[in-house]
């Protein structure tokens, strides 16, 4: 019965419980829409901002054992107008209330639970907080709202704080994973438990410092004296990086923040103070295995707010430490020290002072001793007391220096750098007393990664005296090569403290060999050279202050005092070598850098403006950089030869210029990413001494946009001949080319190209097969275009050049129109060179000439190995067409006995010199001049074939009679002829030369005799003669044609 009783009553009260949450759910569920509305509208009544919440619903098992109201999407805007500043943002937002409230009917908040979300607070410079400015609690210490709180617990579930101080540009970020806090009233007392996890960044001017990626641990115990306005801080913990720190204190509330908080810990290891270094020194920290007694402990007093910061005072220390790398076996024992740290007395930065004091360690070989004050943290002054003696061996295991491998040798420094002695000592600065300090480096060796050769022998002795900074030696070796370094700073300590104080520091530098291709072996885009004899002297000249506080450079003046220097590839010395360059704020002056490479010297100065532009990670706006260059003599061998190369013409080579100037300006535009340069050359001057040519008068324009390069107006004279040059050329992918043709265009009033060539004379000999070859270079689509009115070719002055011509990739070259004049006559030209195999250049061309003087044309043509011009034998004026098939060598001169050409020919007051034929036949012509024998008019159509020349009947008026000639020719000079002499000219000839005519020897060579003319009316009787063979070995004898 008793049991059946029990169960009873257990019913009974599990109804009425179940009936009375049911109860007050459907309370809730009924009135969330109205308690909601009416909480927002209450709470905005009174606030600047406006809070906004999407939707809301019944959680009834969301923060159990409260029903709470699941208000989502809740945002609080900074105002009510715009809706843009956000300043806290949270997924859900779950309001508790009591059952017993909520059925007495009393909207009473009693938890609150916060999930995903993210508060942004910013203190403006005048002092002011978004937050509390936009609850409208600026003026009005308390908030007036009908809202109801009786919290007796808030949590926080992964919530994301910043709080952003303008006037300090310090933010400070709370990243919450999980934070719940309890509340409980007794007596006029608030007793509240924090608990939390967080991650804790701070940063400064928006930089990360030191303390950022910090995990914290709380378990804050706190009592609030409502009558007394006291927070009492219990004892509570504070878990940094898993270091355990205990917190005591009080916060008199009264009438501003009085602070008396307490901080102490205490460990057998380092782990307490690695909790407070960077992130990545911390771990590196932690790797190794340690001991000892470590101790911290701190206080935090006085008042804080209304511009007061309480005092802060920090003590830790360690004795019997030790170090171990268990991966090595390597230990430093004996570790001892103490520190401590106070913001002084006006409890700030400028008054704060740290100091490390008896710190002692004892590494396996050597020691380590020394002390440190720094006093001002914001323009420190220090005073550091050390004594080293270190094997770097030992040091280079220990802590497994990744930089640095093989390392080895011994490190000593003797440090008494002291500048908290009176600095106004009269007659003697407290620097000039206290900073005496050495570093002596012996025998030092390491090798770096990914560089294949060790660094031997380092010595280095440095020392700091009276502030001076004095680097007395570096000396090192590089496989091969050999380096040495000196250099000083004077009033070094100006450096360091951003005084506005002179600074000037030298260095000086030399090695007797430096093999870059051997040092840098592995990398393939390095220089592949060597230098010897290499010295050089620089200094530079500024303040502290911008050498500390600099932006992009420091401002100053920047010198070279000398150089020298001779290369093996580029085989020339550098010497007297002298520079001075001032730096601006934003421009860089090239006041005078002078030097000389071999006999070529050279006088350089300019001037960039926005310099700073190029170290912006994307670079805006235009910067000029103009520039003027004076040489009183300069060989272009000295600059431009390397490895025996020269890659300028032949001719070029070997010239000299003297009394060289030069002035241009380079302008360059940025727009994030490049968008144009613009070279203008202004003035060029100068003397030719091979080519004895004067420059004048050059000026042009050189622009490069959109992969595309403009040469404008680019025109000069060069003794007397003059040009003006425009070229437009695409320099992107072909693919992208679009409508951009490339072009070059020349005009010239008189172009002189035997001087420009350096032309010698015709009889010069030639290896035309070892000239540069244009066919091997990649062609592109493009046009070319001349006119000249007066050109000089081979000693003779053309007229009215004109050239329009175009190439394509695949190494083609048309000749669309060549045209000119010589004397009264006027030669045209149409054809193309077939370049597609360089070994194998044709020239597929059509002449049409018109009484043109063949004296105007010094045409050569090469023929089994012997050059010969085309006006060597035959000289008059010459129409007709001429149809060719010509292979050349790269120079253009063609291989006559693998061409082929059909000729029309019309040849008017034309004379044949020396020619082969006429000179076999002497005997028959003994009275006559056969060196220049003279004619009036030969029309024919000659054909050259595989070498030979096949010339149909022709009948030739001239000064030895009309004769009747056909035949042909090989270019090797073997003929065969067949000639037809009239009867009566060969008995003239046949009497005087049997009956003691007039002999050989009396005539004249250089005589013209008068033309013959054949009577068309007249029956002539002729001889026919066939002639075989050479000039020097021929046959001649009666015959007929064949």
């Amino acid at each position: 019965m008793k049991y059946k009783k029990a169960l009873s009553i257990a019913f009974i009260l599990f109804a009425v419980f179940l009936t009375v949450g049911l109860a007050a759910i459907f309370t809730v569920y009924k009135n969330q829409k109205g308690i909601t509305q009416n909480v927002i509208a209450s709470l905005n009544k009174n606030f600047v901002g406006e809070l906004s919440v999407k939707d809301s619903h019944i959680a009834p098992f969301a923060n159990f054992p409260y029903i709470s109201i699941d208000l989502e999407n809740v945002v609080f805007f900074g105002d009510k107008v715009s809706n843009n500043d956000t300043i806290y943002y949270a997924e859900d937002v779950y309001v508790g209330f009591r059952i017993w409230d909520i059925l007495r009917g009393n909207n009473i908040i009693s938890s609150i639970k916060i999930s995903k979300a993210d508060l942004n607070i910013v203190r403006f410079p005048d002092g002011k907080i978004n937050l509390l400015t936009a609850k409208g609690m600026e003026d009005n210490g308390e908030e007036e709202a009908d809202l109801q709180l009786d919290l007796a617990s808030i949590i926080l579930s992964d919530v994301e704080v910043k709080y952003e101080d303008l006037e300090h540009l310090n933010t400070y970020y709370f990243h919450i994973g999980l934070a719940e806090s309890a509340f409980k009233i007794e007596n006029d007392h608030l007793h509240a438990r924090l608990l939390s996890k967080l991650i804790f960044d701070f940063e400064v001017d928006g930089k990360a410092t030191f303390f950022s990626n910090k995990h914290l641990d709380l378990d804050i115990a706190l009592d609030f004296d409502q009558n007394q306005d006291l927070l009492t801080l219990e004892r509570s913990k504070l878990a940094v990086e898993g270091a355990l720190l205990n917190l005591t204190g009080s916060i008199d509330f009264d009438e501003m923040l009085i602070m008396d908080l307490k901080i102490d810990g205490e460990k057998p290891d380092f782990n307490l103070i690695a909790a407070f270094l960077p992130q990545e020194t911390g771990e590196y920290l932690r790797k190794y295995k340690n001991e000892g007694d470590v101790y911290f402990q701190g206080r935090i007093k006085g008042n804080l707010g209304e511009g007061q910061v309480p005092s802060i005072g920090l003590e830790f220390g360690c004795d019997n430490a030790y170090f171990l790398n268990p991966s090595k076996e390597k230990k430093v024992e004996d570790l001892r020290f103490s520190a401590f740290y106070t913001n002084g007395e006006e409890r700030n930065l400028r008054t704060s002072e740290f100091q490390l004091l008896n710190f002692n360690a004892r590494p396996e070989q050597g020691i380590f001793q020394g002390k440190l004050i720094i006093r001002d943290f914001l323009n420190p002054y220090i005073d550091i007391n050390l004594n080293a003696d270190l094997d770097l061996g030992f040091l280079g295991e220990f802590f497994e220096l990744e930089g640095l491998q093989g390392i080895s040798g011994q490190v000593i420094v003797n440090m008494d750098f002291n500048e908290l002695v009176d600095l106004e000592v009269s007659g003697i600065t407290g620097i000039d007393k206290s900073i005496k300090s050495e570093l002596i480096v012996n025998n030092f060796n390491f090798k770096l990664p990914d560089f294949p050769h060790p660094i031997k022998n380092a010595n280095i002795y440095a020392s700091l005296v009276q502030g001076d900074l004095l680097l007395e030696k570096a000396n090192f070796g590089v496989a091969g090569s050999d380096f040495s370094i000196k250099g000083k700073v004077h009033n070094f300590p100006a450096i360091f403290h951003g005084e506005d104080k002179k600074v000037k520091a030298d260095l000086s530098a030399k090695s007797s060999k430096i093999d870059l291709e051997e040092i840098f072996q592995t990398d393939s885009t390095a220089w592949k050279e060597v230098i010897s004899d290499f010295e050089i002297k620089l200094a530079f000249e500024s303040t502290g202050k911008e050498l500390k506080h600099y932006q992009y450079l420091p401002k100053g003046e920047f010198f070279i005092e000398d150089f020298h220097a001779r290369l093996k590839n580029y085989p020339h010395a550098f010497h007297d070598f002298h520079a001075d360059v001032i730096i601006g704020d934003n421009d860089l002056a090239v006041i005078d850098f002078t030097g000389e490479i071999d006999k070529t010297d050279f006088h350089f100065s300019g001037k960039l403006q926005n310099y700073s532009k190029w170290f912006q990670e994307t670079p805006h706006g235009k910067s000029i950089f103009d520039f003027d260059l004076v040489s009183n003599h300069l060989a272009i061998h000295d600059l431009l030869s390397y490895a025996g190369e020269n890659y300028l013409p032949a001719d070029y080579q070997n010239e000299e210029i003297d009394k060289l100037k030069l002035k241009g300006k380079l302008e360059l535009i940025y727009n994030g990413v490049f968008q144009s340069a613009d070279l203008w050359l202004n003035h060029l001057e100068g003397k030719m001494k091979l080519h004895p040519l004067r420059l004048e008068k050059f000026n042009g324009r050189l622009h490069f946009e959109n992969d595309y390069l403009t040469l404008e107006n680019f025109q000069g004279q060069l003794g007397i001949s003059d040009f003006n040059i425009q070229m437009g050329y695409y320099l992107g992918s072909v693919k992208e080319r679009n409508t951009l043709k490339n072009y070059f265009s020349l005009m010239s009033n008189r172009l002189d190209l035997d001087a420009l060539m350096g032309f010698e004379g015709l009889d010069k000999p030639s290896n035309h097969e070892d000239t540069f070859n244009i066919f091997q270079v990649p062609f592109t689509d493009m046009d070319f275009s001349a006119k000249v009115a007066k050109l000089n070719y081979h000693s003779f002055w053309l007229e009215n050049v004109t050239l329009n011509a175009r190439t394509n990739p695949e190494h083609y070259i048309y000749l669309d129109t060549l045209g000119l004049m010589a004397a009264k006559g006027t030669l045209g030209i149409k054809g193309y060179f077939n370049g597609s195999d360089p070994n194998q250049i044709y020239f597929h061309s059509t002449m049409v000439a018109d009484k043109l003087d063949l004296d105007k044309l010094m045409f050569k043509f090469e023929n089994f190995g012997q050059d010969y011009l085309i006006n060597e034998n035959l000289h008059g004026l010459v129409s007709g067409t001429i149809v060719s098939k010509f292979l050349v060598y790269p120079d253009l001169t063609p291989i006559i006995e693998k061409s082929e050409a059909k000729m029309e020919l019309t040849v008017y007051q034309g004379r044949l010199v020396r020619f082969a034929p006429l000179q076999a036949m002497g005997e028959f012509f003994k009275d006559r001049n056969l060196n220049n024998v003279r004619f009036d008019t030969l029309s024919n159509t000659f054909e050259l074939k595989e070498g030979v020349l096949n010339i149909p009947r022709m009948n030739i008026n001239s000064s030895l009679g009309f004769i009747e000639l056909s035949g042909k020719q090989s270019l090797d000079m073997n003929m065969e002829y067949f000639i037809r002499i009239p009867l009566g000219l060969v008995t003239q000839v046949g009497f005087r030369s049997l009956f003691g005519g007039k002999s050989k020897d009396e005539i004249d060579p250089d005589r013209e005799d008068a033309i013959v003319y054949r009577d068309a009316d007249k029956r002539v009787r002729f001889v026919n003669v066939n002639m075989k063979g050479s000039p020097d070995n021929y046959q001649i004898g009666l015959g007929r044609a064949k």
